[in-house]
């Protein structure tokens, strides 16, 4: 018998001790799902695919005028990462980097504050070892980086912090820019997801639950969910929410495929997502949130 979930005060910050495990709770996701807003995808506007050789992408942002996309993907054979810059009208290359590190060469989801991008770069195995790199959005160079004893697969971007899952999804982390932990949440719900993108509603997160894909919205940094949008599959019978998911102006990017990639621009239905300012690099990087008290 799966073990009952904790109670939310334990489960949330248990792993701020050390003392925090997976839960997999059959009654997870019946218990999220209470009280709980019903999503609606907006309409397919248009499909663009993205020219060159990415083999397995991962995550997508966008340019604040929605122009340029910024890609991460795993050339899995050569153990390349790879963060590619893509015109959004047609797909074509604008510029390509690679950002493996050593044994870590897989990219994650990736968000965007002004011109900076935000993306990890894990071990290709569970439970393994990340850098969280900081790169510039012009020449994809590489402004800073931290260190994370874990695999981090996706992360999003506050105006003061940055939001991080691990595989699966199971913990999700906060830093400041500088690197500081200032909090870990266990995440006991059935959603595995693959990338997150922040909004003014809340953390948006979109993955997988068994073969259903989900874009779920989710309180920060309690983890509740507060509406879930079932999505479908594309023409090659690929789950939407597969790979990256981001949200640019008025639009939702889905980009759930493998070469040859395509980019899914649905009309994005939720809140505005206004433009956050950028910290100012000589003030301190400060948490959104306090520090839970044990």
């Amino acid at each position: 018998m799966a073990p009952s979930t904790p109670p939310a005060s334990r489960r949330t910050f248990l792993a701020l001790l050390g003392l925090a495990g997976p839960a997999w709770a059959s009654s997870a996701l019946a218990a999220q799902q209470v009280s709980v807003r019903s999503g609606s995808l907006g309409a397919l506007t248009r499909t663009v695919t993205l020219k060159g050789v990415l083999d397995h992408p991962q995550g997508i942002t966008a340019s604040p005028d929605g122009a340029t996309w910024f890609v991460t993907s795993v050339l899995r054979e050569a153990k390349q990462g790879l963060l590619v810059a893509f015109r959004a009208s047609d797909g074509a290359v604008i510029q390509r980097m690679e950002v493996q590190d050593g044994p870590r060469y897989h990219p994650g989801g990736l968000g965007r504050l002004g011109d900076a991008l935000w993306l990890p770069v894990a071990e290709y195995r569970r439970s393994s070892t990340s850098v969280v790199q900081c790169r510039d959005a012009g020449t994809l160079a590489e402004r800073s980086r931290f260190a994370v004893a874990d695999h981090i697969g996706a992360v999003a971007v506050t105006s003061g912090a940055l939001i991080g899952c691990n595989w699966d999804a199971r913990l999700f982390y906060e830093w400041t820019f500088d690197g500081t932990q200032s909090r870990v949440v266990e995440h006991d719900g059935s959603a595995r997801y693959q990338d997150l993108h922040w909004t003014p509603e809340g953390l948006l997160a979109a993955g997988l639950i068994g073969d259903q894909g989900v874009v779920d919205l989710l309180e920060w940094p309690t983890l509740d969910l507060r509406e879930r949008t079932v999505v479908g599959r594309t023409d090659r019978g690929v789950v939407l929410t597969a790979e990256g998911m981001a949200v640019a102006g008025e639009d939702l990017l889905l980009m759930p495929e493998d070469d040859p990639t395509r980019v899914f621009v649905h009309r994005w239905t939720g809140a505005p997502v206004p433009e956050p300012a950028p910290s100012r690099p000589n003030e301190p990087e400060k948490s959104l949130f306090r520090r839970p008290v044990p």
